[in-house]
């Protein structure tokens, strides 16, 4: 009692007020509503000294991002089980590369997005892709996708891709040039002008204007109030809580409906012009090209296949995912190659040997420098962190390592039922040293040298789960590829980038995110810093 006590003041002493009722009314019914102790994970090793209240789940999230997962599976081994806040089940952290393979290749359909991590992606993306789940319907949307996301596609795509890096690219340096000598900028800024300019060019015949026009403003001013409410530590409570108390989804809490602000803007704006404007040209015959996005999406709702309101939830969707990750990996590639600037001078010698602007295979086929720094930047800053899945059926995963049971005997399986929440701790995985050897060094050489076991390795694109795997695995992956490999060239061509001597920590709002804080009494912001000095021509 006295443990709960104490926790409980923590809150009072730093919680929003708001988050504070919601979570003292939660301690009301805590030990009203203790789950069952009977499951078949009860076995599974447990990280010692969980919280009454936060179960294990505060010690994941004042650490920085995977740092507790990884010392517990240096202790525990690969699979194993926390404590849940607020009593919830117990949740299955599974970072075995055959269990999470099975899973996601095999059974991914019968393992949905958590019950807090669904209506978040509600909010964030919309109903789309990310969202749906069940075979049939994943696949129906599936389909209406693909087609315009091939490498072919990509490949007749690409000077309108350059051509969008490149307007975004001429204004960054007139803003360097006009700042003067060594500015430190915000490299985000610049890389989700570049991500979003791409996405409503080439899936959406839109023009954002370089990032400039006043509803790409709009969409990427939404996105940074969204990340910085979700970040702060009443945003850890608000989820928390949703571990127990679903309905608080539906509640006017900033922490959480601020998730949706990139997306309602799109809604109100954007997406409504791009609809309404093409549809009057679909009516008319004049849609000659059915192989990009927008003109498949706009066919199947013309053919009833789609509704007007899921039209409007498949462009949230790909516009903010098409342009949240790219921006996020571009500038966390930027950050590392300015803190070692020999890697930079290798990169950028790569890329002027071709001597002419890099074309599509240029790039894709004969820059491995490129390449290696793309695989290392998201093995090191996955953007999606963490990956939780909740079984509806009862399943048997096997392991490469197994787990010591209470009798001593060794296991090659878990046993799972239905409702038992998995959580798979990617960015831990991806850094994790008995792997990697050196897991938290930026080394792109590795991806040139003999790469470790395949059984220790997982089996997404390059051996990482950046992209997830299977089934469900991102559909827009080689356009990411692409549109990371376009926008660092053209950066690297017109500038140098110099470390500006500040710390950046890692925080997570649904996806991985730098914070930088610039003092003690500063609460931080979500920015990249980088010096640009500009290379003469």
């Amino acid at each position: 009692m006295d443990r709960i006590l104490s926790e409980t003041t923590l809150l009072i002493d730093t919680a929003h007020p708001l988050s504070l009722l919601l979570t003292l009314g939660g301690l009301c019914l805590f030990f009203a509503i203790l789950p069952s102790t009977r499951s078949p994970i009860k076995h599974l090793p447990l990280p010692p000294d969980p919280s009454l209240i936060w179960g294990h789940e505060k010690t994941v999230y004042v650490t920085q991002p995977g740092h507790a997962f990884r010392t517990w599976i240096s202790r525990f081994g690969l699979t194993f089980r926390i404590k849940a806040a607020f009593g919830a089940r117990d949740i299955l952290v599974l970072s075995d590369p055959a269990g999470i393979s099975y899973l996601l290749q095999k059974k991914v359909f019968d393992y949905h997005h958590s019950s807090v991590v669904r209506p978040r992606v509600a909010r964030l993306l919309g109903k789309g892709l990310g969202w749906v789940e069940g075979e049939e319907e994943h696949n129906r949307m599936r389909r209406l996708a693909r087609p315009a996301l091939t490498a072919d596609n990509i490949k007749s795509m690409s000077s309108d891709i350059a051509e969008a890096v490149a307007l975004v690219t001429r204004d960054l340096v007139q803003f360097v040039k006009n700042a003067g000598e060594k500015p430190e900028v915000n490299i985000l800024d610049w890389t989700g002008r570049a991500t979003l300019n791409i996405v409503g060019r080439v899936a959406f015949l839109h023009d954002f204007e370089g990032g400039s026009s006043e509803e790409a403003q709009n969409i990427l001013n939404a996105r940074k109030k969204g990340v910085s409410a979700v970040a702060k530590y009443v945003g850890f409570l608000t989820l928390m809580l949703l571990r127990r108390f679903h309905f608080l989804n539906y509640l006017p809490i900033a922490a959480i409906q601020g998730q949706g602000l990139a997306k309602r803007t799109i809604h109100a704006g954007v997406a409504k012009e791009i609809i309404s404007r093409n549809q009057a040209l679909l009516r008319d015959g004049k849609y000659l090209d059915q192989k990009d996005l927008l003109s498949r999406l706009l066919i199947a709702a013309e053919e009833e296949r789609m509704s007007v309101s899921e039209l409007y939830e498949h462009i949230s969707t790909f516009i903010v995912a098409g342009f949240e990750s790219t921006t996020m990996t571009v500038g966390f590639s930027v950050w590392e190659l300015s803190r070692y600037p020999e890697k930079q001078h290798r990169l950028r010698e790569e890329l002027a040997a071709f001597n002419r602007e890099p074309t599509y295979n240029d790039l894709q086929n004969h820059a491995p420098y490129l390449d290696a720094v793309l695989k290392e930047t998201l093995r090191m800053y996955p953007g999606l962190p963490y990956m939780e899945r909740t079984a509806t059926k009862p399943d048997v995963i096997p392991l490469y390592q197994p787990v010591r049971l209470p009798n001593g005997q060794l296991s090659q399986q878990i046993v799972i039922e239905p409702g038992q929440t998995v959580l798979i701790p990617i960015i831990a995985i991806h850094r994790q040293n008995s792997v990697w050897i050196d897991g938290d060094v930026f080394r792109p050489e590795r991806w040139l040298e003999p790469l470790p076991p395949q059984e220790l390795l997982c089996s997404g694109w390059a051996n990482l789960l950046a992209f997830s795997d299977g089934p469900r695995s991102c559909v827009g992956t080689q356009l990411a590829i692409f549109n990371f490999k376009v926008i660092l060239s053209s950066l690297l061509a017109h500038f140098t980038f110099e470390d500006p001597g500040v710390d950046m920590t890692l925080k997570i709002s649904s996806s991985l995110q730098a914070w930088v804080h610039r003092d003690k009494e500063d609460p931080g912001r979500n920015e990249i810093p980088v010096v640009l000095v500009p290379i003469d021509d």
